[in-house]
């Protein structure tokens, strides 16, 4: 890795002494070709005839229409017109037997389905071809259907805990009298035989920790498993390897719990009692590291609807009396109407405080690619906070499967973690604030964590939008507001910030006068905003300069606010905690960070593409210099990413498939990343997009490589070869594009 300091990084901002509201260019001005990537002429190809065009939509990849812009009637759902490689064994081998140690050892263990469908009085049942029960042709999923997005494959295991599916197998009798059908199989050779062949070489996980959670189903089950001289098989595991991991992952998490800057205390730690639904080893998680992992009892819970909500109905009730008291009054009588709360509101005092500065770079929620390996690779290199991916309101309290599976994280994370909701009603978003506070009131707990609740108040998709969510309560102020309040209410010690736009149009931008009355109201600890319209999307430059002058009038709030809690006789106005005002919007280097700090006057800077497309990019922000990571660092980093996947997912056929999934999706946009050592100036922009170029050697041209072939080739080093049936639509249209040409030609980035 060779590290180039900011002496000669090419021309930077200068610093600005006026005041934060002036407008202000944070980039150096271009020569040459607008949103062209200025690259040595050494390392330039020549453009052929038949090169695409290689500038990646994301405001296409996110909510375009289709080829040529044109409309097209859609199915329910995000992402349906894309399609993906959907892998499970042919034979499947009983949950109960997976991690078996010895097979001897599979005649005396008692089947869960059998044992579960003989105290209910069931039978297992054939499931039907897509694994639907019983279901109507037509029948409407949740309010805001997530397809067959990352969740549905992410969950394809607790589907099978459920619910014994596939055809039926022979009736196995069990050891104390019990002969009912089990669906899965329980023969351990005819299922080894089903098996397709194993990978080449040593299973990633067992590697690092001595033994694989996945077991027998593992897809490198011949590296740890053995016959002994009877012939008998036996799993392999190394007690050594298996100590030494857990010592160092219990001394790396105490020194994060101990090293946490952005949360002030983790409220609430005492186990809950779900938690002991949730064993250790099972296969929700099989290596005792995720948290928020919720059994499925409490699901179904909350699909009939039976978890108890009461501050959420005491503040529903509350918030329609008062607009209909309200309705009836005149403009003086409107004063404060708290006093009809059957319960006292939280004093702010009360709230566990967040910190957020220049030392805590945040990683922005991100739909798809912010699943929980990459969060978990972004915290290892000095996220200070990582976000879940946005979870709908209804969804959750219908105790749906894949939602809740957003909501997962990694103790890597934990105190710093928050969770991102979306919800298109206030009743909606204050009770599921209400449920996930109570099912998570520490920030550090052993098997839960939550530092925080936000509320999405930006998401541009036409799907959440028509229905009143996301950028749609920018235009609904006073919603917003009561939302907002009814959340801080019901969240007992846990935060709440919450995440605008600029507004819905660009011709209107809203977010001074919305971040005001968000800051007046006090329910909040920290507001983050997006220097980009609803109507923008993801395109054109982010406006720091609004970004600048809303944080210049959020600091003089302060300031007023400072100045009366010095006189104040109500208490609660002096223990008011402070707010924090966070940027978001093309962040690519440390240096467009501490110039969107110092110019922009915000307390801190949300990551998102940025960190997408170099994740070490919080690594460049801590040492204050560009580094320029070599392809095998790179590629160091995508071993990473996959282990994590495994350990996350499962090593067998579905995570193997699902792991390979969603790397295929982060090289997406890591493919857009031109090395520093190759660009004629700086900082890069990422807005910017390179003309044909080649890289220093063979690895970094395969990195750098737009074709979607070449990302499918980088899976196949981790995570073997593909299956003959593999497919994979990627998300932008200029890779799609590739699907189209003939022959192998590459083109950005790709091999001369």
């Amino acid at each position: 890795m060779v590290s180039i300091s900011p002496s000669n990084s090419g021309p930077i901002a200068e610093e600005v002494s006026s005041p934060a509201a002036k407008k202000i260019k944070l980039s150096d001005a271009r020569d040459g070709l607008a949103g062209v990537t200025d690259i040595k002429p050494e390392y330039l190809l020549p453009k052929t005839q038949k090169s695409v065009s290689t500038s990646a939509d994301d405001d296409a990849a996110e909510a375009g229409n289709g080829p040529g812009g044109k409309k097209r009637k859609r199915e329910r759902g995000q992402n349906k017109s894309r399609k993906f490689h959907f892998a499970n064994d042919e034979v499947k081998l009983c949950n109960s037997l997976v991690m078996v140690p010895r097979e001897s050892l599979f005649e005396g263990t008692v089947c869960e389905f059998a044992l579960n469908a003989g105290l209910k009085g069931r039978k297992t049942s054939r499931r039907g071809k897509n694994g639907n029960w019983g279901k109507k042709k037509g029948e409407e999923e949740a309010e805001v259907g997530r397809g067959t997005e990352e969740d549905e494959i992410a969950e394809g295991k607790e589907e099978e805990d459920e619910i014994a599916e596939g055809k039926e197998e022979e009736e196995s009798v069990q050891p104390d009298g019990l002969s009912k059908k089990c669906a899965f199989s329980h023969d351990l050779r005819d299922y080894l035989k089903s098996k397709r062949d194993d990978f080449k070489g040593i299973c990633p996980v067992w590697e690092l920790r001595g033994y694989c959670g996945s077991g027998w189903r593992c897809r490198w089950i011949g590296s740890h498993s053995q016959e002994d001289e009877n012939g008998e098989l036996y799993m392999v595991v190394d007690e050594a390897k298996k100590k030494a991991y857990g010592e160092k992952a219990a001394g790396d998490r105490k020194t994060k719990l101990a090293n946490s800057k952005v949360i002030m205390g983790s409220g609430d730690d005492r186990p809950q009692q779900w938690e002991q639904e949730v064993t250790v080893g099972s296969f929700d998680d099989p290596y005792g590291e995720i948290v928020n992992s919720v059994p499925m009892s409490l699901k179904i819970r909350l699909r009939k609807n039976q978890f108890p909500a009461k501050k959420s109905e005491v503040y529903t009730e509350w918030e329609s009396k008062e607009k209909t008291a309200r309705d009836g009054l005149g403009t003086e009588d409107k004063g404060d109407t708290r006093a009809s709360f059957v319960n006292a509101p939280v004093n702010a005092a009360e709230k566990r405080r967040i910190y957020i500065g220049k030392e805590t770079p945040l990683l922005a929620p991100l739909t798809t690619t912010g699943n929980l390996p990459f969060r978990r690779l972004c915290s290892n290199l000095g996220a200070a906070l990582t976000y879940s991916e946005m979870a709908m309101s209804v969804p959750l309290l219908q105790g749906h499967k894949p939602e809740w599976a957003l909501l997962r994280a990694h103790v890597s994370e934990i105190p710093n973690f928050g969770a991102q909701i979306c919800g298109t009603k206030i009743g909606t978003a204050v009770r599921a604030t209400e449920v996930l506070t109570t099912l998570f009131p520490s920030a550090a707990s052993s098997r839960h964590g939550l530092s925080l609740v936000d509320l999405n108040c930006g998401c541009p998709i036409d799907l959440v939008c028509r229905q009143g969510g996301g950028s749609a309560l920018l235009d609904q102020p006073s919603k917003l507001i009561k939302m907002l309040k009814g959340m801080n209410y019901v969240s007992g010690e846990t935060p709440i910030t919450c995440k605008i736009r600029l507004g819905t149009r660009d011709s209107s931008p809203v977010a001074k006068k919305l971040a005001q009355r968000i800051y007046d109201a006090g329910d909040v600890q920290a507001i983050t905003l997006h220097g980009r319209s609803r109507q923008q999307r993801y395109s054109r430059d982010a406006d720091w300069a609004y970004i600048a002058e809303t944080a210049a009038l959020i600091k003089d709030l302060k300031q007023k606010s400072d100045a009366t809690a010095d006189t104040a006789i109500d208490k609660e106005a002096r223990d008011k905690p402070n707010v924090f005002f966070v940027g978001n919007g093309d962040c690519y280097s440390h240096v467009d960070y501490y110039n969107s700090i110092d110019q922009g006057n915000v307390d801190g800077v949300m990551l998102a593409r940025g960190a997408l497309i170099k994740p070490w990019l919080f690594e460049e922000i801590q040492k204050g210099q560009y580094l320029d990571k070599s392809a095998t660092e790179r590629l160091d980093y995508v071993r990473e990413y996959v282990r994590y996947g495994l350990e996350c997912w499962g090593s067998d056929e579905l995570g193997v498939a699902t792991t390979r999934r969603f790397l295929l999706e982060w090289l997406s946009f890591g493919c857009r990343y031109v090395p520093t050592g190759i660009l004629e100036r700086l900082p890069p922009r990422i807005q910017d997009r390179p003309p044909p170029w080649k890289g220093r050697n063979e690895l970094e041209c395969l990195l750098g490589s737009s074709d979607y072939r070449d990302w499918i080739k980088i899976s196949e080093m981790f995570l073997g070869p593909c299956p003959s049936d593999f497919h994979f639509t990627p998300k932008h249209k200029v890779c799609r594009a590739l699907l189209t040409l003939v022959g192998d030609e590459r083109l950005t980035g790709g091999l001369e």
